[in-house]
């Protein structure tokens, strides 16, 4: 007789496999008993979070005691899989931890993840998520996951973390897999995968309301009803998030004095939708509509009125799983994505910034028109290339020498910077248990991304995608797994790509392993870095000596200029999990080795004329995480990361030393060499406090020390069949550093909210 350890979802045995139909990703299924070679019996539905967390208040279930409640997930490798045969660094974070910590958005999530590090972009305080070391402008290397469904954003390269139409309040749990994972997800699983993954509606019904004030502006909202009808559950979701952003540099900036535009207002609703078919079938949805508008910081005159934006976002997803067997499952999986962004403004310039024959010599020479906007013809003269270049700059002088007059014109006129990104993707996934020791997910799925843009890509970019992957699991001994994986990629913009995974994992114990990992990546090129026409085009121009009404500013990018190669990454790791069930403690260990080639490090924008691809970095690291619960009313979260990088630049020659360190710091500013966060929580009858500590060095190009501590309270009451609550948070800031430029800071060290909450 083997012994069955119950789980989500699914039920393992040690030395065989049974994979049973499964109610979905969100939701457990009927109790199971595994006998020999695995019998199914029909018993009562268990909640998902109450019968997944090891760590719930009061009992669990008999048949879920600590001894036989072996952790499970999904990411990894698309198969359900025990925490000690997983072939990567896993981090979960439950339903219960987002609720203690107090977090009010899913970046802030990411800073207890080890090796994660949370930054702002320079002109806004969207939030950039990086996995080690990264510039904080280049969001481009994780690859982020909603039920299945990708939010990354091809046609700008990054994901827009504001624009997530998930509620924390609706997360059942957050899977991050740390470390290259495109053999699973493909490309933009550079470093690693965050899968967040929802409540199913049957689990969440009833009503919940959710408010939250403080200072900073902030001013939230939540309101959510879900119910159900025999076999199909329903939940409808609104969510309201506002702030006013950073208040600017202490010691440039007058406490309070938001010069800076950075607010937020975002708003969504979230439509969920699951009905079980028949005994073996599922259909599930959701649809999402969000609307937000965020101020944007104005540095310079160019810009008359502020660059603000408002965005519009539409999302579908739908799913259907079909179990053939208790040993054959498939799901069909569509999903359609709308993003449009409107940022217009009124701008204004000297006119001779849109003289045709300067774009024109910009686009041939770039350092030879900035020398000639500064007036230095002495200097001019041994930059220019050929006879064409000079007759530019003699057509430029001859407009001014006829007319004095206009080298002080002004021209001004309508800026366009909208962005509409449309995404669809079709998959389907096949996973099929072929012997007690051999299982394969398999599968294949298309995607269409299109963008459009007057101002990045000079009209609309298409770009196919099509993948193949498998991933296979075999038990060679009843101690050694082994888990290979590969996905095979085919797109218009790019070349061919493939990436491989190679793991086995040494199962000392069934909760404790020792794991070797080897993995290669790559990051293909997004439609804005590989097929761009990036130029500022104003429009209803005022008089000028061109005599016309559209105006184009001469700095600019295009395709001609491109052809970048794919990044590229090879990962060795050497890990070790341990669940001692004992002490209720769970940690896992890991060092690495990363080898980083192609690094697209430059900035993508209208100053970086010749966008490089040839940067490397090396990365030797060492990570730790620790779920120790002392008592039952006690949780202890502790991670660490030790990072050692260092970073190659390629052809250096056209660089100056202030650019050369300029770039050498780019892939670093997003990291620190130590980083530490520690967390208690303490759970009473119906309170709970928690006390979050963060700490890192070298942070920000390596000047500063980022320290900062949190306290989140919570106290709830039963009232006549309902249950309200009310809560606060304070954030104090140990370091005065910013975060990741200067100005992004708030005046005072202390942010504090106060939270009211009613469920019934």
């Amino acid at each position: 007789m083997s012994v069955c350890h119950k789980y989500k979802a699914t039920c393992i045995c040690h030395g065989t496999y049974s994979l049973v139909p499964k109610h979905d990703e969100w939701t457990m299924k009927p109790t199971l008993i595994c006998i020999s070679l695995l019998s199914m019996l029909a018993g009562a539905q268990l909640n998902a979070e109450e019968a997944y967390d090891e760590f719930a208040d009061g009992a669990l279930p008999a048949e879920f005691t600590l001894e036989d409640d072996i952790p499970v997930v999904l990411t990894a490798a698309r198969l359900r899989q025990p925490r000690a045969e997983v072939p990567a660094s896993v981090t979960v974070i439950e339903a219960d931890e987002i609720q203690a910590w107090g977090a009010r958005t899913l970046p802030e999530l990411m800073r207890f993840v080890p090796g994660m590090f949370v930054g702002h972009g320079d002109d806004q305080n969207n939030a950039a998520v990086t996995y080690h070391a990264s510039s904080p402008s280049l969001m481009r290397r994780l690859q982020v996951l909603v039920d299945g469904r990708s939010v990354f954003r091809a046609g700008i390269a990054a994901v827009f973390w504001d624009d997530i139409p998930v509620a924390l309040e609706d997360i059942l749990r957050i899977e991050v897999t740390r470390g290259p994972n495109a053999a699973t997800y493909g490309a933009n699983s550079f470093l690693g995968v965050i899968n967040i993954i929802t409540k199913h509606p049957g689990d969440t019904l009833g009503t919940r309301v959710r408010y939250r004030n403080g200072t900073q502006g902030v001013d939230d909202a939540f309101l959510s009803h879900a119910w159900n009808d025999g076999m199909s559950s329903y939940r409808l979701t609104f969510n309201l998030q506002a702030s006013d952003g950073f208040d600017g540099d202490k010691e440039e900036t007058d406490p309070g004095d938001d010069e800076f535009r950075d607010s937020k207002r975002h708003g969504f609703v979230t439509g969920y939708y699951s009905r079980q078919l028949d005994a073996s079938s599922q259909l599930n949805a959701q649809a999402s509509f969000k609307q937000g508008h965020s101020d944007i910081r104005v540095e310079n005159e160019f810009f008359r009125t502020p660059p603000d934006q408002d965005t519009t976002e539409f999302d579908l997803l739908v799913k259907l799983q079909h179990d053939f067997s208790e040993h054959h499952q498939s799901h069909l999986q569509a999903y359609f994505s709308r993003s449009d962004r409107r940022q217009r403004n009124y701008a204004c310039a000297m006119t001779v910034m849109f003289d045709p024959d300067l774009y024109t010599l910009y686009e041939q020479n770039p350092g030879a028109a900035e020398i000639l906007l500064s007036g230095d013809m002495a200097a001019l003269a041994g930059t220019l290339e050929n006879q064409q270049q000079l007759d530019l700059v003699n057509g430029i002088y001859g407009r001014y020498s006829s007319d004095p007059a206009n080298a002080g014109e002004i021209a001004c006129g309508d800026l366009n910077q909208d962005l509409l990104e449309k995404r669809m993707d079709v998959e389907w996934q096949d996973t099929v248990q072929w012997l007690d020791s051999l299982r394969t997910v398999s599968g294949i799925s298309y995607r269409r991304d299109q963008a459009e843009s007057d101002t990045y890509l000079g009209g609309e970019r298409i770009n196919d995608t099509l993948r193949l992957f498998t991933n296979l699991e075999w038990r060679a001994t009843d101690f050694m797994l082994l888990n290979l994986g590969f996905m095979f990629e085919d797109e218009d913009s790019n070349e061919a790509e493939y990436s491989p995974r190679a793991a086995v994992n040494f199962l000392l114990s069934p909760q404790q392993s020792i794991r070797l990992v080897y993995s290669e990546a790559v990051r293909s090129p997004d439609l804005v870095e590989q097929e761009p026409d990036y130029s500022l085009n104003l429009y209803n121009a005022t008089a000028n000596y061109f005599g016309r009404d559209n105006l184009t500013f001469y700095m600019h990018q295009d395709v001609d200029h491109r052809g970048l190669s794919p990044e590229r990454i090879s990962s060795r790791e050497l890990g070790y999990y341990v669940k001692l069930s004992e002490y209720r403690m769970e940690a896992d260990i890991k060092v690495y080795q990363d080898r980083m080639n192609n690094l697209i490090s430059s900035a993508i924008n209208l100053a970086t004329s010749d966008v490089r691809d040839d940067t490397r970095m090396d990365i030797n690291g060492a990570e730790m995480q620790l779920k120790w619960r002392p008592s039952p009313q006690d949780l202890v979260w502790m991670t660490y990361s030790y990072l050692d990088t260092d970073v190659k630049l390629g052809d250096t020659s056209s660089l100056d030393e202030d650019e050369i360190a300029r770039q050498l710091k780019a892939e670093t500013r997003l990291s620190a060499q130590n980083s530490m966060v520690l967390s208690w929580n303490h759970r009473g009858n119906q309170w709970s406090i928690t006390g979050s500590h963060f700490w890192s060095d070298s942070f920000n190009d390596g000047n500063n020390l980022y320290r900062r501590f949190e306290l989140n309270l919570r106290k709830e009451w039963s009232l006549r069949g309902t249950t309200p609550w009310v809560g606060g948070f304070w954030q104090h800031m140990i370091s005065s550093d910013s975060l990741t430029y200067k100005n992004q800071r708030y005046s005072d060290d202390d942010v504090y909210f106060f939270q009211l909450g009613l469920d019934f």
